[in-house]
């Protein structure tokens, strides 16, 4: 900005008044032309500061402060005058609107709207807001040019509440921070509560649908409920805390003895004799103990402290992290918290707490929440999902948005649209459920009938188009973006609530909710979110990603696992579930069931990543931990050679690690983490177990058991190798590579050889020469000729019917035809054609150059040599088909297949989720 410009802005502002002592208080006294002269020309001003720019007219206004000195007192000393109080309304909502800035001037314009949203924190100036609200509402009524003025001020109302209550909250360290600054956000619920906010948004929801630009409306009304919804932890508001306020401390105090008794080294003598021992080190440093019996401190070595999250942030635009974003606020209350724990990379939502709201506020916080989900949740759900903005480009779905976009700003919901969205719904099913369970915990305590969850409320979060399209955000986040972080870790929270609301329908006791939630089930399941959740786990980094992604999918993972189990035990077989898998081409339709699902699981890195999430057992909620394990044992239990993949030296390290935790060994503290040593202790009773047999497992624990490279493998499959060490390396596979290293073959060797075959590059050896010459003859003239033939070599050779019949074709036993050369019908084309060497075939696979001549018209080829061929080509097909169908029939599958979408009774069980593993003695085969 050049100075003549400046000069002119500066007028502008001094033109819109200034405070005078009047009597004994001071007065905001203005010039009623110059200020309406000045205010429009801070409006064409602003309206022509664009992000070309650099938006030099909001800083340099936020920098003079004209907002809180100015426009603020102007607004509510002239409130009365409408020329005065619509003009400066209009300034107000272009001023505290976000900007297109980035890098150290963005932090500038945040600070700049928090001064914005410390200014209106103030009870007057709500009352005059509420009091333009309603007033703007009833003229909306009339006709003319009276509503034309109304909806304009009632639409500018609305976007001044939503752009102030957006701004986010500084924590210590944050652009802007100041003691009084943390708790905005809970100053704004309580004037929203005391003069009657809220009672009006519920109102303006309910007609909502038929307001005029109703998209905008309903948007700027989702973000004033949904960061009240961040500040505000729903099990509170349904159940209270103050219990679990009064046990706080006393359990942080409890734990810290316990911490310091155990680590505190016992005495080697009595304490009267006064045993000092001095150490000294080689740096010059000393030190005195009075014990000699030091306890080990078993700590974490490189290798383990690099796998350890680093919040990278991102090195391009299209996986942008959102929580690196200041402007963007996620949920931080309720079970978002336990999760939260786990990253200790974030900042606002757990550094000092807050000043609780008042009771009187958290009832009436309830109420509205309460009527909001009975009365316009569902509807205003409904309107967000239609109007979302659609991804950059299609080619590239997962490509971040920003602020300011050309296509952007024509979309009502800004740049965080879908995870405000998915944040929105969220909140909502927790909050449901936790209303629920109080409903339920009341009715038995007057020893009454137990409510039914109410679906209908929820309706717009559970129906069938929203979980498809939250199961879509997974997909799109997860496989197709190949983890987007921070928004896989909204897809997946919103998907785990889902679940877990879904569980409670399915285990209602009334017929009609308990069939809505199987269908519900059924069509999770469809949309393939197990293998999606399953694709996350295994290509999860634990040095990249949020550890939150692991922990919302073990959560989703689990209560799949409990519903897909609990609708087998009613149904009492096991049942198979429809997935639909999509690509780009085609869908393609499969069969599940839940052993299946553990089984594709259970990988060797899914394993590693479930451990070391397992090693941050401190910062877990006692489900999270119980669910952790269960998955890890379910896993194990699936086949008996997975066990194996424990008998390395750094599972039995970082064992030893937790285990030497004194709060996991102390007899009250460690009551939380009981199921964790129980799985610790069986993964090392399988250990020595294996050793009364194998008396090389302890050699074994020296070596990966998934090398780094595929190439390093000695077997073809892990499980192979996996089943060698349980058996004392006495099945078949084990026993040729023991031969072989007899024979004189060494290790480097062996591993050549397993490369080659994966590769397909095993050289042929003389034996299989001879057998093929052997054996050619005979099968020569059968259509699956090259596949006989492979039946017959050795099965270690992995040799398919196109390698044999390329191997044939080098031995000279068959000659393939040339195909090129001269074209059909020109001259030369019979001279181009390979006539076949002396004693060699023709090579029965190449289908011939020429149709064969008709001699009928029914198209009977001549000779009956075709006739022959095309009956024992048809009798191998019906024996295959008779194989195949044997070997289905010996699946034992269920006889009947339950359609997706029907409507299933089955009976009323529901498994004990709080019940614990009963980790067995031994492994069973």
């Amino acid at each position: 900005m050049d100075d003549v410009a400046e000069t002119e802005l500066h007028e502008a502002t001094a033109g819109l008044g200034n405070w005078h002592q009047v009597g004994d208080k001071p007065q905001y006294l203005v010039n009623r032309e110059e200020c309406i002269s000045c205010m429009r020309d801070l409006q064409i001003a602003l309206k022509h500061d664009v992000a070309e720019t650099g938006h030099v007219i909001r800083l340099k206004l936020g920098e003079w402060k004209v907002l809180p000195n100015h426009l603020v007192p102007l607004f509510t000393s002239y409130r009365e005058d409408s020329d005065i109080s619509s003009l400066v309304l209009k300034v107000l909502v272009q001023l505290t609107t976000r900007c297109d800035l980035y890098g150290a001037e963005q932090l500038r314009h945040l600070e700049h709207l928090q001064d914005y949203k410390e200014a209106f924190a103030k009870k007057d100036v709500f009352i005059i807001l509420m009091g333009m609200l309603v007033e703007n509402m009833e003229e909306d009524e009339e006709g003319g040019e009276r509503k034309e003025s109304g909806a304009e001020v009632f639409a500018a109302v609305l976007s001044l509440l939503r752009n102030l209550v957006s701004v986010p909250d500084p924590g210590p360290g944050d652009a802007g921070f100041t003691p009084m600054r943390r708790g905005l956000q809970m100053v704004y619920i309580r004037n929203f509560h005391d003069e009657g906010v809220l009672d009006f948004f519920l109102l303006f929801g309910e007609g909502l649908s038929s307001e005029e630009d109703s998209e905008k409306k309903a948007w700027a009304l989702a973000d004033i409920v949904y960061h009240i919804c961040t500040h505000v932890d729903p099990e509170s508001l349904t159940q209270g805390t103050q219990e679990k306020d009064k046990s706080a401390l006393r359990e942080l105090i409890a734990r810290e003895h316990v911490d310091t008794r155990l680590r505190t080294p016992l005495s080697s003598r009595h304490k009267g004799f006064g045993t000092a021992i001095q150490s000294r080190t080689a740096q010059g440093g000393s030190s005195i103990a009075t014990s000699v019996m030091e306890s080990a401190d078993v700590s974490k070595g490189g290798t383990l402290w690099r796998r350890e999250f680093k919040d990278p942030n991102a090195r391009n635009e299209k996986k942008l992290n959102m929580f690196h974003d200041p402007f963007f606020v996620d949920l931080e209350e309720g079970s978002v918290r336990d999760h939260n724990q786990l990253n200790t990379h974030l900042k606002n939502s757990l550094e000092g707490a807050k000043a609780p709201l008042d009771a009187a506020v958290v009832a009436g916080l309830r109420k509205f929440f309460e009527e909001f989900m009975q009365t316009c949740f569902s509807s205003l759900v409904h309107i967000l999902r239609s109007t979302l903005g659609a991804p950059r480009s299609a080619g590239q779905p997962h490509l971040a948005r920003r602020a300011g976009d050309p296509e952007e700003k024509e979309q009502p919901g800004g740049p965080f649209d879908r995870p405000k969205l998915l944040n929105f719904l969220s909140w909502f099913l927790e909050f449901h459920r936790h209303h629920h369970a109080a409903a339920v915990s009341k009715a038995k305590k007057a020893k009454e009938e137990i409510p039914v969850i109410d679906i209908a409320a929820v309706q717009g979060a559970i129906d069938l188009d929203m979980i498809q399209f939250t199961a879509a955000r997974l997909k799109e986040y997860g496989k197709e973006s190949m983890i987007h972080v921070s928004m896989l870790v909204v897809a997946l929270r919103t998907l785990a609530q889902q679940v877990k609301t879904i569980d409670i329908v399915v285990d209602s006791k009334d017929q009609d909710t308990r069939d809505c939630g199987e269908i519900l089930t059924q069509n999770i399941i469809k949309d393939d979110v197990m293998a999606n959740c399953a694709w996350v786990m295994k290509n999860f980094k634990t040095s990249s990603h949020d550890p939150r992604i692991l922990s919302y999918a073990v959560e989703v993972y689990h209560y799949m696992l409990r519903l897909m189990k609990l609708l087998s035990e009613r149904k009492g077989q096991k049942l198979e579930f429809q997935v639909e898998r999509t690509s780009a081409r085609f869908v393609r339709r499969a069969i599940t069931t839940m052993e299946q699902d553990i089984a594709a699981l259970a990988e060797a890195k899914v394993i590693e990543n479930l451990f070391h999430l397992l090693e941050k057992y401190k910062r877990h909620s006692a489900q999270l931990n119980s669910m952790l394990v269960k998955l890890i044992y379910q896993m194990i239990r699936v086949r008996r050679e997975n066990i194996v993949v424990f008998f390395e030296l750094s599972y039995f390290s970082r064992i030893q690690r937790i285990y030497a935790d004194p709060v996991v060994r102390d007899r009250r503290s460690g009551k939380r983490y009981q199921e964790m040593m129980e799985l610790l202790k069986f993964i090392l009773r399988q250990f020595f177990k294996c050793a009364e047999t194998n008396h090389c497992a302890f050699v074994e624990l020296l070596f990966r058991k998934v090398p780094e490279n595929s190439k390093d493998n000695l077997l073809e499959s892990h499980t192979a190798e996996f089943a060698a060490i349980l058996d004392n390396y006495e099945n078949e596979e084990y026993a040729r590579v023991l031969e072989n290293m007899r024979a004189g073959e060494t290790l480097k060797t062996l591993k050549t050889r397993q490369q080659a075959m994966q590769q397909g590059t095993l050289p042929w050896t003389e034996q299989e020469d001879e057998l093929l010459r052997t054996r050619y003859p005979i099968y020569a003239m059968h259509p699956l000729c090259a596949e006989l033939l492979a039946a017959e070599l050795p099965e270690d050779t992995h040799r398919t019917g196109a390698k044999v019949r390329k191997r044939l074709i080098e031995l000279g036993l068959i000659v393939s035809v040339q195909r090129g050369g001269a074209g059909r019908g020109q001259p030369g084309a019979n001279e181009n054609r390979e006539e076949p060497a002396a004693g060699g075939a023709v090579d029965p696979f190449e289908p011939p150059l020429k149709k064969p001549r008709l001699d009928g018209e029914d198209g009977t080829a001549a000779g009956g040599a075709d006739e022959a061929d095309d009956t024992m080509l048809e009798m191998d097909l019906e024996r295959l088909l008779d194989e195949a169908m044997d070997a289905e029939n010996s699946l034992n599958f269920p006889e009947t297949q339950p359609d997706s979408a029907t409507q299933i009774n089955f009976p009323e069980t529901q498994p004990d989720s709080a019940t614990q593993i009963n980790f067995p003695e031994t492994q069973p085969d």
